[in-house]
């Protein structure tokens, strides 16, 4: 095993650890949190700069940037109050250790998702012809899982994903 077994595992290790920490409900809701306050950020961003920071700020790109990021931590806040409520209304259920296990799934899964993205980078950069890298023990089934995926990849990533 190489150093690039050692943090591959790692990796997934950490993101099922935190999974199973968290629970499923709360890391799907944790996602559409992040995706929610994007999206409502960037919808609102200008009408909270206008309405909330117009006497505060005065150049208005800096108000521009301040409505967004209220915009956004305010959406993620209501997001882990009802994250928080959620997980409680699962325990007094009884619940939670069946949360908490299929949120380790979630963990392995996101693990994954994380290792195949660093595989990608990393064959666009040329590090599979590292010793490190091409004799690790996870980086064909890795490398595999890329070139497969290659056919739904932009063109321009694809054209410079290369292994070996």
């Amino acid at each position: 095993m190489t150093v690039f077994d050692y943090v591959f595992l790692a990796v997934l290790g950490l993101s099922a650890a935190v999974g199973l920490w968290r629970g499923l409900v709360s890391e799907i809701m944790a996602l559409v949190a992040w995706i929610a306050a994007l999206v409502a950020a960037w919808q609102y961003g200008d009408v909270a700069a206008t309405v909330a920071l117009e006497g505060l700020i005065a150049e208005p790109a800096w108000r521009q940037i301040g409505g967004f990021a209220l915009v956004f931590v305010l959406v993620l806040l209501l997001a882990a109050f009802l994250r928080f409520l959620l997980r409680e209304l699962l325990k007094a259920a009884g619940l939670g250790a069946t949360d908490r296990f299929f949120g380790a799934l979630f963990g392995v899964a996101r693990g994954l998702v994380i290792a195949w993205v660093v595989v990608l980078v990393g064959g666009m950069l040329g590090l599979s012809r590292e010793p490190w890298w091409a004799n690790a023990m996870f980086s064909p089934p890795l490398e595999t899982a890329v070139i497969a995926a290659k056919p739904w990849l932009p063109d321009a990533v694809a054209d410079r994903v290369r292994f070996r």
